[in-house]
This record gives structure tokens, sequence and C-alpha cells, in this order.
């Protein structure tokens, strides 16, 4: 491999990974791969020998950037938190949820593994799960400076994901931040959740 350039297996990924997010895994075929990635079809299947292999592919790598760029969020947040009161961590908590989906990539693992789950195997779920950990994560360690109860993480997420997630993979207007706060604040007060 020469010095400086990505590997073809890389280059495939990325062009894969433009593909399934734009078009989901149905809509994309190995011949589309191949043209966009401008590599032969041999050199495709030579490093991924079925469309479903190539998809867990570019979960994984998209599970390393993930980590990544929320992990470089978190650590913004954590290194400008001046007070632990309710409005710093609902503030911080939104932050988080819109670096989340605001990668139409990520957005592009739910829709596919929600609308075609059936095509999936074992090992796409068990990849999902650990998409889905590193935000858990990420929100898991803002929410330790808080001392936040379990029941009331999942009470957070219940209602960002609802209001930030589900409004982004169906293409319609997220809620408003100011009514989100509304929400959330109203679930910290009226719950005494920490």
């Amino acid at each position: 491999m020469a010095r400086g350039r990505p590997s073809k297996k890389a280059h495939i990924i990325d062009a894969a990974c433009g593909l399934f997010t734009k078009q989901g895994y149905q809509s994309t075929s190995i011949d589309q791969v191949v043209l966009t990635a401008a590599v032969s079809k041999p050199t495709v299947y030579s490093n991924f020998p079925t469309k479903l292999v190539l998809w867990e592919n570019v979960v994984e790598s998209l599970i390393e950037r993930a980590k990544e760029d929320m992990d470089a969020a978190l650590t913004s947040l954590q290194s400008g938190l001046k007070t632990t009161d309710d409005e710093a961590l609902v503030a911080g908590w939104i932050m988080l949820w819109q670096a989340w989906v605001a990668k139409q990539e990520r957005l592009a693992v739910y829709r596919v593994l929600l609308g075609e789950q059936h095509k999936m195997a074992e090992s796409t779920v068990a990849l999902f799960d650990q998409f889905e950990a590193v935000l858990e994560s990420v929100l898991t360690k803002w929410l330790e400076a808080f001392n936040v109860t379990l029941m009331a993480f999942f009470a957070l997420k219940a209602i960002s994901k609802e209001a930030l997630l589900m409004p982004a993979l169906l293409h319609q207007e997220s809620m408003s931040s100011k009514k989100l706060i509304q929400q959330l604040n109203a679930l910290i007060k009226n719950n005494k959740i920490r």
C-alpha cells in the first residue's frame, strides 16, 4: 500500500457507506458500489463476499467514527462544565443527542436495521447493539456528574428519542429546543430524579 493512501478495502467501505446512507440497504447493489468506488467487481468480492458482509463492515466503521465524534463532543462539554445544576444537565444532554442525530450515516444505520431487519443476520443485530452502546456510553458518562438515577436515565432517553431521533429518521421537524428543555426540566423537577 502506498503511503498516505487509504486501503482499497477502506475506500470500498467509504463508497458503500455513502450509498447505503442515501439509498438504504435494499436499493444499494454491489454493482453500484463497484462504480462508486471505481474498483473491479472481483476486488469488492475478494474483500466482501456478500453485501451483508459489506454492510457489517460499514457499520463497524461507523461505530469507530461515532466513538471518536461522541467522545470529542463529551470532552468538549465536560471541559466547559462550570456547574452541575439541572440547566447544565439538560443543555449538555440535548447537545449530545443533537450531535448524534446530526450525522446522516448514523440515521441510515437505524433505517436499515429497523426497516430491513428481516434481511440481517444475528451478527448485524449485535453490531447495531454496539452502535447504540456508543451513544448510551456517552450519555451515561455525561450524567455521572449529576447523580441521575437509572430510571431517570431511561426516562430522559425515551423523551429524547421521541423528540430528536424519531423526527430525524422520519424527515420531520424535531421538537423545538425550548419545548424539549421544558419537558426535560419538568421530568427532573417533578420526579425528583436526582
